[in-house]
């Protein structure tokens, strides 16, 4: 009889143990095929990601860069023109490698910004930092994926202006403020003094954007198209809304180029869009 349960016991427990090792395996099977699908899940194994890429960036010297970007399976090209300077066509072939997660293209040996998040049909300009463009401007750096029956054009004419430019220098004028981060500055009703910059021939300059004069120093590097500023100082009046102030105050320590005609002047972060844009004050 003691034998009898013996062997009773021991069919029993090697039938729990071939139950919890296959719900093991099984368990394990289910996980590995999860990670597999999660490790497949990107833009690289999922999405049709070869194809053309066209669309035009905002540009710090020029009306917009057009720029279309081959990508193929192994390597790129890219042609761009800088609209409104020159009707030149810049043209590069290369390699790209994807980023860790496979949702992100590097085009080697390309000047920065080289690095754009691959979605459905659609190519996202990162900015000078590898980060991707949020806020007001994040729309414009964009290329989107056009069909193999869309002609493939870039736009090569430059368009002639009549208007004759005003000489006007730099270091002895006063511009009004007209667009800040993209946005479009409205004058103050309530307020008689224009929103903007003066810059004087002594490497000052003083600002006004509805509360405190704000001034400091500048530096200019007409032959490259460079200025730099310095920290901004201001008087210490409070008001309701210093917001607009805040803004202005931090572009001016980040720009580090401009570009301007006799009527226009912008100021720019690298290549970037304008950061600020404004209009001569006669």
């Amino acid at each position: 009889m003691k034998k009898t349960f013996l062997f009773l016991g021991i069919v029993t427990l090697s039938l729990t143990a071939c139950k919890t090792n296959f719900s093991g395996i099984e368990e394990s099977n289910r996980t590995d095929s999860l990670a597999i699908q999660l490790s497949e899940d990107n833009a690289k194994n999922s999405l049709d990601y070869v194809g053309t890429y066209k669309g035009s960036f905002p540009c710090a010297d020029c009306e917009a860069i057009l720029t279309t970007i081959i990508i193929n399976k192994n390597s790129y090209s890219k042609e761009i023109i800088y609209k409104g300077k020159s009707s030149k066509v810049l043209k590069e072939t290369g390699k790209y490698s994807w980023n860790a997660v496979g949702n992100t293209i590097t085009l080697l040996g390309s000047e920065v910004p080289n690095q754009y998040f691959v979605g459905e049909n659609v190519l996202f300009q990162f900015d000078t930092e590898g980060k991707r463009i949020q806020g007001n401007l994040a729309s414009k750096y964009q290329l989107s994926k056009i069909q193999t029956s869309d002609e493939i054009v870039l736009d090569q004419k430059e368009e002639t202006k009549n208007d004759e430019v005003a000489k006007v220098d730099l270091k002895d004028s006063k511009w009004r403020l007209v667009k800040l981060n993209g946005k479009t500055i409205k004058k103050n009703k309530d307020n008689k003094r224009e929103y903007g910059i003066s810059f004087s021939d002594t490497g000052r300059f003083s600002v006004f954007v509805g509360c405190n004069n704000m001034m400091g120093s500048y530096n200019l590097k007409e032959e490259v198209s460079r200025i730099e500023f310095s920290k901004v100082a201001s008087t210490m009046m409070a008001c309701e809304n210093m917001e607009l102030e805040k803004e202005f105050a931090q572009v001016l320590e980040t720009v580090d180029n401009y570009n301007f005609d006799g009527k226009t002047l912008k100021l720019n972060k690298a290549r970037m869009a304008p950061l600020a844009e404004f209009e001569i004050i006669k």
